[in-house]
């Protein structure tokens, strides 16, 4: 194999193995993001129960005539 070969092939190498280390860094962050955006809608799920065991149902509709009629 010719030298220059050789040095295009290791380019190519060092080329590759960078872009490997930069989507793998995508990939970090993005599960980093994922893990947040979970543990806010868990927080999220968690205010609304509590929401709504602390209130009153008001939405009950009675079916009872007005007292005016």
């Amino acid at each position: 194999m010719s030298d220059n070969k050789l040095v295009e092939l290791e380019e190519k190498i060092s080329y590759l193995q960078n872009m490997l280390d930069e989507l793998n860094m995508v990939i970090f962050r993005q599960g980093e993001k994922i893990e947040k955006l979970t543990n806010q809608i868990k927080e999220t799920n968690e205010k609304i129960i509590n929401q709504s065991q602390s209130q009153p149902e008001q939405s009950e509709v009675t079916d009872d005539k007005p007292p005016h009629y």
